[in-house]
């Protein structure tokens, strides 16, 4: 089998559903076949965006998504994260990505952590860490309980995000979109796509995420149980970083973060100047 056919077969399978790698432009735009929603349908669910952009114009820098799972911890795809060497940033509680209301937020990232063992596909999963608190506020800012069972196929899942309505041709829309779509059988999940520790969930159309909706979440009976990792660009169901499979990884790094963010040189040398004007006063 020829090279240039082997990447043909590998574009077609399995792509990283994030706007980033998006050959057409415009990457505010909606899961294929969703249906508008409210953030207060999703109050869990964040976007990523780069802050240069955003600076430019507000609502222009999306490319991920992601869901709050603790006051400081946001969960998203690992493929989000890695290599990124612009400035992040966390947009918290909007409808609509050029969206600043009331609940609206803008949070700065402290770090973030990506798996150890992350080898696109494999393992796709990583956690940022946010400067302030995430402050709830009820119907726009929630955290979303992590799952640690085994999800049933058939179960009914709300995947959602700004991702593009079509793979090819993006819709001018920026409107958060939502889809109920259906676990799928582990069997058929494994000759899809041969990744450990992932769920599928979808069916034989285009329906579920696309380009701008990596790292987004699937919720499955009120808990987070997948984060939008990979699909195909032939339709079929979407394979999500399944959650009860990393939920030790998670539970270990919430665990060690301290939460104390790193002093700016300006910092120290304010603390330093005080330490001397303490020493003098009292000498």
């Amino acid at each position: 089998m020829s090279l240039m056919l082997m990447l043909m077969i590998h574009i077609v399978l399995f792509y990283p559903l994030t706007s980033v790698n998006a050959a057409l432009g415009n990457d505010t735009v909606k899961i294929i076949n969703g249906f508008s929603c409210d953030i207060k349908e999703t109050p869990y669910q964040v976007s990523l965006r780069y802050a240069a952009r955003e600076r430019r114009r507000w609502g222009s820098g999306h490319y991920c998504g992601g869901t709050i799972v603790s006051n400081r911890a946001i969960i998203t795809a690992a493929h989000c994260l890695r290599g990124r060497q612009k400035e992040v940033v966390v947009v918290v509680g909007n409808t609509f990505l050029d969206d600043r209301s009331a609940t609206t937020k803008e949070l700065e990232i402290l770090s973030w952590r990506i798996h150890q063992k992350y080898t696109k596909p494999f393992n796709d999963i990583a956690l940022i860490f946010t400067v302030e608190y995430i402050e709830p506020i009820s119907g726009a800012i929630e955290i979303l309980p992590l799952n640690t069972r085994e999800v049933d196929a058939g179960t009914r899942c709300l995947a959602s995000g700004w991702g593009r309505s079509n793979h090819f041709v993006p819709a001018p829309t920026n409107d958060l979109r939502a889809q109920w779509i259906q676990i799928v059988s582990p069997r058929i999940c494994r000759k899809l796509y041969r990744i450990p520790k992932v769920i599928c969930a979808g069916d034989a159309s285009t329906t579920g995420p696309s380009y701008g909706d990596s790292g987004g979440p699937l919720k499955c009976d009120n808990e987070l149980s997948g984060i939008v990792s990979v699909g195909r660009l032939v339709g079929g169901p979407t394979a999500y970083t399944s959650i009860r499979d990393f939920y030790p990884w998670i539970r270990h790094e919430l665990r060690n973060f301290n939460g104390a963010p790193p002093l700016r040189p300006s910092c120290i040398q304010r603390q330093i100047g005080l330490v001397i004007t303490i020493y003098m006063v009292t000498k």
